[in-house]
């Protein structure tokens, strides 16, 4: 009669310590091979902002007073102007003066508009893998959407502080953090060999196993002698 092997804890963490060299390789192996697909295969991904101010229409920056209730009501101009920033009356104007030919819901995706908290500063970015094109983008998103502002609201209260630099570093993908994953991923696979080894190994070492297979008691058993040298 076939039984089923039960598992002893201090004798599965004693195949885990002399399985550490499995454990470790293939660990390393996930880590390895998830960051050379990483670095080969995923396209790195730029992203260039460019920075805006939102003050009261033709003041200068140092003239104007900040009060919590104007922040509130800059805050609520900034979501409005998000949403006039991702209208095909400023997007369809970027594309064509930038040159590009992409689907307006695609370019949609790779815009980044953000607010600087307690501020009334925020600042529209765009996502390329060319940083160069990211950073054009950027520049041109910006200057239609002041504009557009200017067609829509009537007034002029937008003003462009700093251009967008073309991005030296990209922000995807994060290499580290996917060899880390792949790593962790390598150290679960081991452990699951591990385990599958312990519980297939169906090896006689002592009465206890003889015990657990037959299922009755061992009576008595042979001691092994060393020879002894002629």
């Amino acid at each position: 009669m076939k039984t089923t092997k039960s598992i002893n804890l201090l004798e599965l963490f004693d195949i885990v310590i002399k399985k550490w060299w499995l454990i470790l390789l293939l660990t390393m192996a996930g880590f390895a091979t998830a960051y050379s697909i990483t670095a080969i295969f995923v396209t790195p991904i730029y992203e260039a902002k460019t920075v805006l101010f939102i003050g009261q229409e033709n003041s200068g920056l140092a003239s104007i007073g900040i009060s919590l209730g104007q922040l509130e009501a800059d805050s609520q101009l900034i979501t409005d102007y998000k949403q006039i920033a991702l209208t095909h009356l400023v997007i369809d104007e970027v594309m064509k003066n930038t040159g590009m030919n992409i689907a307006y819901n695609e370019f949609q995706k790779d815009v980044v508009i953000e607010t600087v908290k307690d501020s009334r500063l925020f600042t529209v970015g765009f996502r390329h893998t060319d940083p160069q094109i990211a950073k054009m983008v950027s520049d041109e998103l910006a200057k239609q959407l002041t504009l557009a502002v200017s067609q829509i609201v009537g007034v002029e209260n937008i003003r462009i502080l700093d251009q967008a630099t073309v991005p030296q570093k990209p922000i995807a993908p994060n290499k580290l953090l996917n060899a880390v994953i792949g790593g962790l991923l390598g150290l679960f696979a081991s452990l699951f060999i591990v385990i599958i080894m312990f519980l297939l190994n169906d090896t006689v070492k002592d009465e206890e196993d003889i015990e657990t297979l037959i299922g009755i008691s061992v009576l008595g058993s042979i001691p092994k002698f060393k020879r002894e040298a002629k």
